[in-house]
């Protein structure tokens, strides 16, 4: 008999390959089951500065849950700071997002938003990527002023702050109000899972080697993004 595995989603614009393999059969068919968990019962609200606080990483402390996925620099920072979880791999797809502005803004570059509040989710994809693309155009690490939002998009949009590091699709939401787009971002997500989860249940979920026993339901997955991305609705919440 198949453990099954409990999946937390950390995006419902970046996560939706996960609910289609789920919903296609992929998983099952490599002999995984698999109960996908879209996004965090508390919406906004558990979108917290503190991430240990948060929905995702509670519930896998708690045994609550076998895997969730992060971003990849999320991933190392939480299973250190923890101190439980495991990280099993990265995720085969690219996650995006944009540094924007409001539409009146003076700024009309990266290198203007040297001590400029930026608004981010805490130690979360965005906050990385955003810290690597300022850095990429010159401005200094002790120049950079991120702030943390629970809903970012409010704050820019409100003028709380001048910018904020977005994913989808809030991307989407803040140029259909008439905000700007920066910079693009770009990272990976990287896959916790918790410490009960054995080696070969690893192996195959996170689809780490090539073979097509282990590998082909997580690359199905890949190709379940290119096939749902356009469906994304674009209102949904984001992480």
């Amino acid at each position: 008999m198949s453990r099954t595995i409990r999946l937390q989603s950390d995006s419902n614009a970046h996560d939706r390959p996960w609910r289609v393999a789920v919903e296609q059969g992929f998983f099952a068919a490599e002999g995984l089951k698999v109960e996908y968990h879209e996004d965090n019962p508390k919406g906004v609200a558990g979108r917290v500065e503190d991430f240990s606080q948060r929905w995702k990483e509670t519930q896998l402390q708690k045994g609550a849950l076998e895997v969730y996925p992060v971003c990849e620099w999320g991933a190392i920072e939480r299973v250190q700071t923890l101190g439980g979880g495991k990280i099993i791999g990265l995720d085969t797809t690219v996650r995006t997002g944009a540094l924007m502005v409001r539409k009146d803004s003076k700024i009309q570059s990266l290198g203007a938003l040297r001590n400029v509040p930026i608004a981010v989710t805490w130690h979360a994809g965005t906050f990385y990527a955003a810290i690597e693309a300022l850095e990429a155009a010159g401005v200094p690490f002790g120049e950079i002023k991120l702030v943390h939002a629970n809903d970012r998009l409010e704050v820019l949009l409100g003028g709380a702050t001048e910018a904020a590091a977005l994913m989808e699709p809030l991307v989407s939401r803040a140029a259909a109000a008439g905000a700007r787009k920066l910079a693009d971002l770009r990272w990976h997500g990287g896959i916790v899972a918790g410490d009960d989860v054995d080696e070969a249940t690893a192996q195959n979920y996170a689809g780490r080697s090539i073979a097509p026993s282990t590998g082909s339901a997580r690359m199905r997955t890949a190709r379940a993004k290119r096939c749902c991305a356009i469906s994304s609705p674009p209102n949904a919440p984001a992480a």
